[in-house]
């Protein structure tokens, strides 16, 4: 007598996917997206991203079962990240980052929401989850899910670089601003300690002329290098290069070529002015807050350190006096010069932190300072409040389509106003980078 085996009642997850896979399967001819308007492609590439974003809740559900279930250990592997990465791809590296998000999901429920509706990218739930995670083990629950919803409704509006910035001050909803101060430089601080002890650099001889490597670096130290080498493979500084043009080479390949020319030029006491470079620490903290060593401050690129990293700093390359309060450094000029100060080029990259139209992501070094106000050529004149960071392409921009640009009356903070052609309404816009309350 035979026996047929009963079949197996199928989880409802393999359901979903499969219907997932079916409609993915009846939209694989990409030759539907050829001819699209600029219009339509911008909607749809934004609603693909979404769906992305939607796809990795489940999928990271998934990852966070098999890590429970113990199968990595049960099949031979190492761990569940070197599990997942046999099944497909097989980077086990990103596998393993799954698998922390995984975890880190199941504590932060509101951001597995948020993900699972497309409402934030699989990269903005990885900070916002570990954020979440790192509060002290005595916040209430009420508190931890107010600070989650905040960084939900940010992930809107800022770069992912504000909303680390962002996430380094939540505490600053449930606790007086000296103590947010305090926190936030501890959180820097023992990040860069990290950074430091993780540092490294491999270089290999590819006996063909080159050498090929990779380095890792803290962030501080990145970017003043990023910003000295954008002071060599600048657009503006094109007409300086070596005679064989630059025309065709990728962003990798001109920052190549600068890496190249700095090393031409070491020591650094010849390098360019990058225009509020990593070698000028310009700081946002009181001076007191220096002296102590409590709080933080952040570079004319944008970049936070501790006050302790800063007074490192400081004995090295110097403090710009204006930014503390001190008056050495003439910051207007009126009609006595058309162009803008290196003075006021370093005090325009702190407060702008790169080029000050709204999405643009260009660093100080790659901007232009331009007169906001009035044309120097019709009676402008070259004073600090005058004068706004901006990149070339949105500099002929605002030139060539008579964009109006005003200042708030607080932090004087540019605000731009598009010609009626772009907005019957001419409403402002605003740079969306983060800058920490201080008051």
């Amino acid at each position: 007598m035979t026996v047929s085996a009963l079949p197996l009642t199928e989880h409802p997850a393999f359901a979903v996917l499969a219907a997932v896979e079916s409609a993915l399967a009846a939209g694989g001819d990409l030759s539907v997206y050829e001819g699209l308007s600029a219009e339509d492609a911008v909607t749809l590439a934004g609603r693909w991203s979404r769906v992305n974003s939607r796809v990795a809740a489940p999928a990271m559900a998934a990852t966070r079962s098999v890590d429970r279930s113990g199968a990595a250990r049960r099949a031979g592997s190492s761990s569940t990240g070197s599990l997942l990465a046999s099944q497909f791809g097989g980077d086990r590296h990103a596998a393993a980052r799954d698998v922390h998000l995984g975890r880190a999901l199941e504590r932060a429920s509101l951001t597995e929401q948020a993900l699972a509706e497309g409402r934030i990218s699989k990269e903005q739930a990885r900070l916002i989850a570990r954020t979440i995670g790192g509060l002290p083990d005595d916040v209430p629950v009420e508190t931890r899910e107010t600070c989650e919803r905040a960084l939900i409704e940010d992930a809107r509006t800022l770069s992912m670089r504000d909303l680390q910035y962002r996430a380094d001050r939540i505490s600053d909803l449930f606790k007086p601003i000296p103590e947010v101060d305090a926190d936030e430089g501890r959180t820097v601080q023992d990040r860069g300690r990290l950074a430091y002890e993780r540092s490294e650099l491999w270089m290999r001889d590819d006996q063909d002329g080159t050498f090929f490597g990779r380095f890792r670096i803290p962030a501080a130290q990145a970017a003043a290098l990023r910003n000295v080498l954008d002071g060599f493979s600048a657009p503006r500084r094109r007409h300086l290069d070596d005679g064989q043009g630059d025309a065709g080479l990728t962003y990798p390949q001109r920052q190549g070529r600068a890496l190249v020319s700095l090393l031409d030029h070491l020591p650094t006491d010849g390098l360019p002015d990058a225009g509020g470079s990593g070698m000028t620490v310009t700081v946002n903290l009181d001076l007191q807050q220096l002296i102590d060593g409590i709080g933080t401050a952040t570079t004319s690129t944008g970049q936070r350190m501790s006050a302790s990293q800063v007074r490192q700093h400081a004995c090295r390359v110097g403090i710009v006096p204006q930014v503390l309060g001190g008056k050495s450094l003439p910051l207007d000029l009126g009609r006595k010069q058309r162009l803008f100060s290196p003075a006021q080029r370093v005090a325009l990259a702190h407060r702008d932190q790169g080029c000050a139209m709204p999405d643009c992501d260009r660093p100080p070094s790659w901007c232009e300072a331009h007169h906001a106000r009035e044309p120097w050529a019709h009676g402008g004149t070259t004073d600090l409040e005058d004068g706004v960071l901006l990149c070339a392409f949105h500099h002929r921009m605002v030139h060539e389509d008579d964009w109006v640009i005003t200042f708030d009356t607080d932090d004087r903070r540019p605000a731009f106003i598009p010609p009626a052609r772009l907005d019957p309404y001419r409403r402002p816009r605003t740079s969306n980078r983060y800058r920490p309350r201080r008051t």
